[in-house]
């Protein structure tokens, strides 16, 4: 993993928020043969239209499938030409990339999409209830917050020393203890002003492949204090579908494609309908 590096957008739906200003922009981070994904995402929670008071943006992020053919880029390039909404750079899409992902997403909302009120990295896995997260997680209704950044938090966890272990990070690479607190990987929010900063200190730091902790660090060296959200909104891990429980959630982890939209279409046609308080 080489950065800072000139890294070239292969796609970049520059028009998606010309002359506009999105109250929420969603970075979901994808792979590109998963074109299975990409639908059932804009087919729910990814929805633009879901929301008319709203502004939200959906994107795409993806990088270079490892020995792609040159139809596999193709057949993505007629998805995009449909469906406007992946960012690509042409760095190789592995694991070990996965900060680059990131970056890529931050580097876009910075240069494409800087007057968006908050952004959120997302992994394509989930499930996420975007009209909580939008209308009682940040709320349209109060200023917008400055140096603001949410998730669920990890802190004092320490860095991998173990040579056969995919996290594996050298101290070379990082050399303290512990990592400063950082959002769980599989989803976080924060300010564009935030996406602005962590794209310029990133040129600056070591860059690990930990994509979670990496941005932890971005943030440690901007002196910005992740916010702690109320405990259970930023779920990680995997809760059995009731609609008045994930009411009061933001995300749920390890959702397959079709237990979205089956889920999806019983909770968003009963988003009106009343639960016990």
């Amino acid at each position: 993993m080489v950065y800072p590096y000139p890294y070239k957008f292969l796609m970049n739906p520059q028009e998606k928020c010309r002359n506009r200003d999105p109250f929420l922009v969603l970075l979901v981070v994808g792979i590109s043969y998963d074109v299975d994904s990409r639908m059932a995402i804009r087919d729910t929670w990814g929805n633009e239209g879901n929301f008319r008071d709203v502004l939200v943006v959906t994107v795409f992020l993806l990088g270079l499938y490892p020995n792609a053919t040159r139809r596999v880029q193709q057949l993505l390039e007629e998805e995009n030409s449909i469906y406007g909404d992946i960012v690509q750079q042409d760095f190789i899409d592995t694991y070990y990339n996965l900060t680059l992902k990131t970056l890529m997403g931050v580097e876009w909302v910075s240069k494409y999409c800087p007057t968006a009120s908050y952004v959120m990295k997302i992994d394509s896995d989930m499930f996420l209830n975007v009209g909580f997260l939008i209308h009682t997680v940040l709320n349209p209704g109060v200023p917008l917050r400055k140096d603001y950044a949410t998730g669920f938090i990890v802190a004092n966890t320490a860095p991998n020393r173990e040579k056969d272990s995919k996290f594996y990070v050298p101290l070379e690479i990082y050399p303290n203890d512990t990592y400063p607190p950082y959002f769980a990987g599989p989803g976080y929010v924060f300010t564009a002003d935030v996406a602005q900063k962590v794209y310029d200190i990133a040129q600056t730091i070591q860059v690990i492949p930990n994509e979670d902790c990496f941005f932890g660090i971005c943030l440690y060296h901007l002196n910005i204090t992740p916010y702690t959200p109320v405990p259970g909104v930023f779920n990680g891990h995997w809760i059995d579908y009731d609609r008045c429980l994930y009411n009061k959630l933001a995300i749920v982890h390890h959702y397959k494609n079709d237990k979205l939209r089956e889920v999806w279409k019983d909770f968003w046609t009963k988003k009106n309908s009343g639960c016990p308080d």
